[in-house]
């Protein structure tokens, strides 16, 4: 989305200035911390201390806070599942449906096949559902579009009616698309995006009869990944180089980062979330409590990853190309410059530590970016969740026709001022990547 280098500079520079009042007051905290213990040796706060009393803070928080096994029980793997059918069903009129695999069909015994259907069209998706933890397996979750939507052309049917002869398909269909799902409710033959869903929770022993629970942030991260699975689901292109999740790198995050937001809506929750033995409704007071915690020091979090962004942004510059170049300079320039918290001692070179260097490539700044384009949509088109707005089919259906079913065939900028109601966006020049930095992250 962003359409120059100062662009992006723009919009981490206002996102810094509305940040900044924030993190002086988490430092404000740490410092009393600090000087409330009798061993501090200085009055001013030094790098080391950031994590030290953040730590301590949030462990006498916690030792008073429930026990996070205890949400876990509300939260079964299967009413998880279920209750993101039906919150598919109230915003967008999809639900996800069990479907039965044929022998050889999927690459593991725990995957399992939903089918997604449509109230209007039918059949419009498939999805893979690899959740458990196994020897060998990544540990990382993820969303992996094995087949994207496309249109199948007449040609491409021509050419595969010359294979019915072998007797492995019965129609032309079927032989143009391997035996996979299409559909025709458009009026034009379309092959299905077929999704997987990749998690790594840990299952129950075969003895136990104690189905799988999550944590509340394995939760957030299902919703998390079902967001770029429905970004899939109903983004059905065409083409499939803009089908789904392929789309402007600084924009995918943007629909797996509000399905977060859902994820502690107390409309959403009271969806699904009951005790797996005794069926009490989730008291909505523990996840608030829970969320707090998580909060807590988050302007502190957000200044950390501003400032490794425009290192990022430095690093794939012209900078490098000077004589004098020095890496670690830059990085504690930019401390100096743009940060309300201690910079790191000289003689350290923690950007070394910086793997998303070269994972990323000077993007690193669109997760903070789909962050704060979440956080609007949330408050704007969702209403923050109150009355009901999370749950509300004329905002989903707003969302959709906005942002998701295009996938990467439309703008960004006109989605985002499209679903916003806000032209000062659409153009997406350095003035909206600025206006877009000053909504803030803060959740």
């Amino acid at each position: 989305m962003a359409k120059s280098p100062a662009s992006v500079s723009q919009f981490l520079q206002a996102l810094a200035k509305d940040n900044n009042q924030i993190v002086k007051g988490e430092v404000s905290e740490l410092l009393k911390a600090k000087l409330s213990n009798s061993n501090a040796s200085s009055t001013g706060l030094q790098p080391w201390d950031k994590d030290y009393y953040m730590t301590q803070i949030l462990g006498s928080i916690r030792s008073h806070s429930r026990n996070s096994d205890f949400l876990s029980a509300y939260f079964s793997l299967g009413t998880v599942m279920q209750g993101l059918s039906r919150l598919f069903t109230r915003l967008y009129g999809v639900r996800l449906a069990p479907h039965e695999t044929m022998p050889g069909e999927t690459w593991n015994s725990d995957v399992r096949r939903l089918d997604v259907i449509s109230e209007t069209d039918g059949h419009v998706a498939v999805l893979y559902c690899d959740l458990f933890s196994r020897p060998g397996k990544s540990p990382n979750p993820a969303h992996f579009t094995l087949r994207c939507s496309r249109e199948i052309t007449i040609p491409e049917l021509e050419e595969a009616s010359t294979l019915l002869h072998d007797g492995l398909f019965k129609t032309d269909e079927e032989a143009a698309n391997d035996g996979m799902a299409t559909s025709r409710a458009s009026g034009v033959l379309k092959q299905l995006p077929t999704i997987a869903l990749i998690c790594d929770f840990v299952t129950m022993s075969g003895k136990s009869s104690r189905p799988a629970l999550l944590s509340f942030n394995e939760v957030q991260t299902l919703f998390h990944e079902m967001g770029h699975a429905i970004h899939s689901i109903l983004g059905r292109t065409s083409m499939q180089n803009v089908s789904g999740t392929r789309c402007a790198t600084d924009f995918a995050e943007l629909p797996s980062v509000l399905m977060e937001h859902f994820a502690a809506d107390p409309s959403v929750l009271s969806l699904f979330a009951r005790h797996y033995e005794t069926d009490q409704a989730l008291p909505y007071e523990m996840v608030a409590e829970k969320l707090a915690l998580d909060k807590r020091f988050e302007g502190s979090d957000t200044e950390n990853q501003i400032i490794l962004s425009m290192l990022d942004l430095a690093y794939h510059s012209d900078l490098p190309l000077s004589p004098t170049f020095n890496s670690t300079e830059v990085y504690h320039s930019l401390q100096r410059e743009h940060g309300a918290l201690p910079i790191d001692p000289p003689e350290t070179c923690w950007q070394g530590f910086f793997g998303h260097l070269f994972g990323y490539g000077s993007t690193y700044y669109s997760y903070l970016f789909d962050k704060v384009l979440a956080r609007r949509i949330w408050q704007v088109v969702f209403r923050g969740g109150e009355g009901g707005g999370g749950v509300h089919r004329d905002n989903g259906e707003k969302m959709k026709e906005e942002v998701l079913k295009w996938g990467g065939g439309r703008d960004p900028w006109k989605c985002l001022a499209g679903v916003l109601d806000d032209g000062r966006v659409e153009n997406g020049d350095q003035k909206a990547m600025a206006i877009v930095g000053s909504w803030g992250a803060k959740r």
